[in-house]
């Protein structure tokens, strides 16, 4: 497994835009899904925005259309959506915990609410990148793995990059490196990806 956290953001995010603005990137998946996890360090969240809108910017340089989902401001607008940000706001030292559970657990449905809400924001524009944020800010309301495993047809022709602060060995992944891994399969760690850039 990679150790992630003695690498610093500005080079985990060079690396990341030298393989995604490669010619080859993405074309030997062999039918899979142009899924990728991307493991940053739990140090660097704070700094994960900047970083992603500068590379969001390096790459429409080169003709390549981007577009961030952050997962905390998505829930934040499905909540308010809903009505009830107000109410948890002004008395959520009232509310019972199992309560709250059992509403976020039903409003951030993955499969009738996440990925639906996820798909028209992407579908208006052909996009070559849709990159996933905010993983570690809405846990446990909002799990990675089920984010993952419910990705197949949110875009069409789109690699797909989630920033997981953590670890992932493509078979398992753990959040911030401590929590209990999660089983799943489907997504490429980005880290393990070769491009034509790194035999130069």
């Amino acid at each position: 497994m990679n150790n992630i956290f003695t690498s610093d953001m500005d080079t985990v995010f060079e690396k990341v835009y030298q393989k995604l603005s490669s010619p080859d990137f993405g074309k030997n998946l062999g039918g899979e899904l142009p899924l990728y996890i991307q493991p940053i360090p739990v140090s660097g969240q704070t700094e994960l925005n900047t970083q992603v809108e500068r590379l969001v910017s390096r790459l429409s340089k080169l003709g390549k259309n981007s577009i961030v989902v952050d997962l905390y401001r998505l829930a934040l607008d499905i909540i308010d959506k809903e009505g009830i940000l107000e109410t948890l706001l002004e008395d959520e030292k009232n509310i019972d915990k199992d309560d709250l559970n059992a509403t976020f657990e039903s409003i951030f449905d993955t499969k009738e609410i996440l990925i639906p809400r996820m798909r028209s924001m992407i579908e208006e524009n052909k996009y070559d990148f849709i990159f996933i944020t905010g993983v570690g800010r809405v846990y446990p309301f909002i799990r990675s793995h089920s984010i993952v495993n419910n990705m197949e047809g949110l875009a069409d022709n789109a690699n797909i990059v989630l920033f997981f602060p953590g670890e992932y060995n493509r078979q398992q992944i753990s959040l911030f490196g401590k929590l209990p891994a999660d089983n799943h399969y489907r997504a490429h760690n980005l880290n393990d990806i070769k491009t034509i850039y790194d035999n130069l």
